[in-house]
């Protein structure tokens, strides 16, 4: 009988008695240093003289290679690839969006800039710091405007 009447009382505990537990859980977070990007040096795509008749590229790789289409004469060898400096947490890993297409102008006429390419697609933040190139192609016009054409492009870096 007193068998039963403590498996009673347990059973009514079970049912109509509330029953509270607690556990404490840690909390934290990962304060990194911001990420930041400096341009080094511009795209450029040199002295070019355009087709009368015939739109060409010229094309500077993000190694700073320059290739001038057949229908223009490139006149200098002052180009360069755009040269970016980041800095942020050592050893994280960022990765780097580029344009689609810009444009640049002289004021009154305007020119494409696209197909950028990078020296990588990310990095690695070694002792805190990286950097990276970026090449496009400059499509010119048949018979372009003379003038010195400028723009700007954004190069975006993230951490992963």
């Amino acid at each position: 009988m007193k068998k039963l009447i403590s498996m009673a009382a347990v059973a009514a505990l079970v049912a109509g008695g509330s029953y509270a537990a607690d556990v404490d859980s840690s909390a934290g977070a990962d304060i990194v240093a911001p990420l930041q990007v400096a341009n080094a040096t511009a795209l450029y795509f040199g002295t070019v003289v355009p087709s009368i008749a015939n739109a060409d590229t010229v094309i500077v790789s993000a190694t700073g290679a320059k290739t001038c289409g057949a229908e223009l004469t490139c006149l200098t060898s002052d180009h360069t690839a755009a040269a970016f400096n980041v800095t942020g947490e050592t050893d994280r890993v960022y990765t780097i969006t580029l344009p689609n297409s810009v444009q640049i102008s002289n004021g009154s006429e305007n020119m494409d800039v696209d197909n950028f390419t990078g020296s990588k697609a990310s990095g690695t933040l070694t002792s805190g710091a990286d950097s990276f190139t970026v090449g496009g192609t400059l499509d010119v016009g048949a018979n372009q405007a003379a003038g010195e054409y400028t723009g700007t492009f954004t190069v975006t870096v993230e951490y992963q």
